[in-house]
């Protein structure tokens, strides 16, 4: 009886945990958001008010944003390397959900390819595009993130009574 009992138990724990885990993949989607909107705001920053070079921006980049696949972006050019294709490829080194990889992907197309005005206005542009997303993700959050949780509870009690 008491075997059956603490395997009950780990039933229980084993769904809460699950659901934990799929509460935690929304928590870090949303997240995300806020970290490629610092992205944005801090490139946004540095072309309008520095004029940076891409090469420069990666590396104020480095300093105050912490998604991973700026550190494998060059901070200075080399003969024959294609910036924008550094970009893509260390973005493809990144586990990220679709929406989110298609902004990342457009700001490398868009940096340090047109004039000041044209890069601002096309990062504004996915600022307005990531304000969306990042509601969107926030309200997932919000009601699956506790659905997840209360479900995985429930089933794990359900599948500790049937071993009970």
């Amino acid at each position: 009886m008491l075997l059956r009992l603490m395997s009950a138990v780990m039933f229980v724990l084993a769904g809460a945990a699950a659901g934990t885990a799929g509460s935690q993949r929304l928590r870090r989607n949303r997240e995300l958001c806020r970290e490629i909107g610092c992205v944005l705001r801090n490139t946004s920053v540095y072309i309008r008010c520095m004029g940076l070079d891409v090469y420069h921006l990666v590396r104020r980049l480095r300093g105050n944003c912490s998604l991973s696949f700026i550190d494998r972006l060059p901070d200075s050019f080399q003969e024959g390397q294609n910036f924008h294709r550094c970009w893509h490829e260390a973005l493809s080194c990144e586990e990220l959900p679709d929406e989110e990889r298609g902004l990342l992907e457009e700001l490398g197309r868009t940096i340090g390819t047109s004039d000041v005005s044209g890069q601002l206005s096309a990062i504004s542009a996915l600022e307005e595009e990531l304000r969306q997303l990042e509601k969107k993700r926030a309200e997932a959050y919000l009601q699956k993130g506790r659905m997840y949780r209360s479900i995985g509870v429930l089933f794990g009690v359900m599948a500790g009574i049937l071993v009970i």
